[in-house]
């Protein structure tokens, strides 16, 4: 491996502010949420498929290890620090190019387009469609997400499945492209997901088999109206009723209905107050009695839900009524807001006076912050939980960005089955394993269809103090292995726990071995990413 020669080829191709050398890779990409580090052996910034095809072959020619970012956002999972040592990072956030076919809601875009730019261009150029959200952030890449098959709550929830097409540098410096497109008919090729022959696309998600450095995505249309709905449940033992109601709401009405979120008390609060580190029991977590105080100080009871309904005022009508008639009693304090209502609530209610008028406006708050996610606007209502135990945020108009502030987060995202029992016994495992590695408890389930739920679990911890960061790891590891003993695995690994899901012996295992040795042969495109090793 020849890194210094390979810079230098970079800087005569890119040009020295797009190169860096390993102590400015470093400082620039080697801070991480998790606390996870690596030698970093550089970076280079390309600004065009061109520039990444030559570094690409450079890299093949010197034996330099490359790992591709698109904007390294990456929170809680691994920020934008790289699966194995010694790769140059390849950062593809110059990249953003935004082209859309408003007739057919088809947007192309380049690696570096964060959920705002998308925004913006919609916005400066009137068109009306919703943006892809994600809780990550405004300034998070949604070619990333995709890749990651990230999932929102906007009527698109699955951010893979709106993936139309996408072209990438392979390995060896070849352009990929899918087989329409390479017949010529391009269009049709970015209107039909699935091509003909075998799907060949999916490979470039969760893989290593090359650059994504352009991708098509479905937008959805912005209904006519976007109404939400929020509820409670009083008990936790109301928790079996709820998952069964969801699941029943969801097949009957899923082309009007977003995703569905249930957060339970600690995560709710997590969104609403400061962390009481003054009010921690003799295991450093909150007290009990004292988070009781708060959830009722709020009004948050131990479990609250979230959805929208979109569609004309017609359709949206409709739904509202077979909502109310089909939810059972359990569900409490059943509301629908339109983001003007909640604009005309939180005016009246700074004349509500003491604790409750508080409570309220913090509630409202929440609620307004919440709506502007639902209807396809990227917001950092999410963002701040990653701060909730460090409490060292930005001063300012200082955009969020958790890794370079110390925050210390490791995402646990499984797949959950909406089986009342399943659930029940999810949440039970859980909290168990998060309590006794002395790691607060928020869960959220977020629907992905009738059939199954995402859960989001974050796991907070400081940083700066080397026993967190080892606990939080165990934590983490903990909860992989308990969950699959329960069928519960998440969607996407961690930088440090790609290891978890490979089983090498596996003919699926041995498939993506078979491919990356004939596409990637020197194993100097992400390596450790979704591949087993050897």
């Amino acid at each position: 491996m020849n890194c210094r020669a390979f810079l230098e080829r970079a800087i005569v191709e890119l040009g020295d502010s797009r190169v860096l050398s390993q102590s400015a890779a470093g400082a620039r990409y080697g801070s991480c949420t998790m606390g996870t580090r690596r030698v970093i052996s550089g970076a280079v910034l390309p600004t065009s498929r061109a520039q990444v095809q030559t570094i690409v072959k450079a890299s093949r020619e010197l034996g330099v290890p490359l790992y591709p970012i698109s904007t390294g956002n990456n929170w809680g999972y691994g920020s934008a620090i790289p699966t194995a040592e010694g790769c140059v990072i390849v950062d593809l956030s110059g990249m953003t190019a935004i082209i859309l076919d408003a007739d057919a809601g088809l947007a192309r875009l380049e690696p570096g387009v964060t959920q705002r730019m998308l925004r913006e261009y919609l916005d400066k150029n009137l068109l009306r469609f919703l943006c892809p959200v994600t809780g990550a952030g405004p300034d998070c890449s949604l070619i990333g997400n995709a890749l990651e098959r990230g999932h929102g709550i906007t009527p698109y929830a699955d951010h893979f499945m709106a993936v139309m097409s996408l072209e990438a540098v392979l390995p060896d410096g070849r352009i990929y492209a899918p087989p329409l497109a390479e017949l010529g008919c391009a269009e049709i090729d970015r209107a039909f997901k699935w091509g003909v022959g075998p799907f060949l696309d999916g490979i470039f998600s969760q893989g290593s088999f090359g650059i994504v450095t352009e991708m098509t995505i479905a937008l959805a249309p912005l209904p006519e109206r976007v109404e939400a709905f929020f509820f409670g449940l009083p008990a936790d033992a109301d928790l079996e009723c709820a998952v069964e109601s969801i699941r029943g709401l969801l097949r009957d009405f899923s082309g009007e209905l977003g995703s569905i979120n249930l957060l339970d008390t600690r995560r709710v609060l997590s969104m609403m107050e400061p962390y009481p580190r003054d009010h921690l029991d003799r295991n450093g977590l909150i007290d009990e009695q004292y988070l009781l105080e708060i959830a009722q100080r709020n009004r948050v009871m131990p479990w609250m839900g979230t959805g929208a309904i979109y569609g004309n005022p017609e359709v949206v009508r409709a739904v509202k009524k077979l909502i109310k008639k089909n939810l059972p009693s359990a569900f409490k304090r059943l509301v629908f807001f339109t983001p003007r209502s909640v604009s005309t609530f939180k005016r009246l209610s700074h004349f509500i006076p003491g604790k409750t008028g508080y409570g309220v406006q913090n509630m409202l708050g929440t609620l307004e912050k919440t709506l502007q996610v639902l209807a396809g606007s990227p917001s950092e209502i999410a963002l701040p939980l990653a701060y909730w135990l460090s409490g060292k945020r930005p001063d300012g108009n200082t955009p969020l960005n958790p890794a370079r502030d110390g925050c210390g987060l490791i995402w646990y995202t499984p797949l959950v089955p909406t089986r009342p029992e399943k659930v029940r016994h999810y949440v039970q495992m859980v909290r168990s394993i998060c309590v006794a590695h002395r790691i607060e408890p928020l869960i959220t389930l977020t629907s992905l269809s009738n059939r199954c739920f995402v859960s989001s679990v974050p796991l907070l911890f400081d940083r700066a103090r080397e026993e967190a960061v080892e606990r939080a790891g165990e934590c983490y590891n903990a909860l992989i292995k308990a969950g699959r003993e329960i069928g519960c695995m998440p969607y996407r690994a961690t930088v440090d726990s790609m290891e978890c899901f490979i089983q090498p012996e596996t003919p699926y295992w041995q498939i993506v071995s078979a491919l990356k040795r004939e596409l990637d042969p020197q194993g100097l495109m992400a390596p450790g990413r979704y591949t087993p090793s050897g």
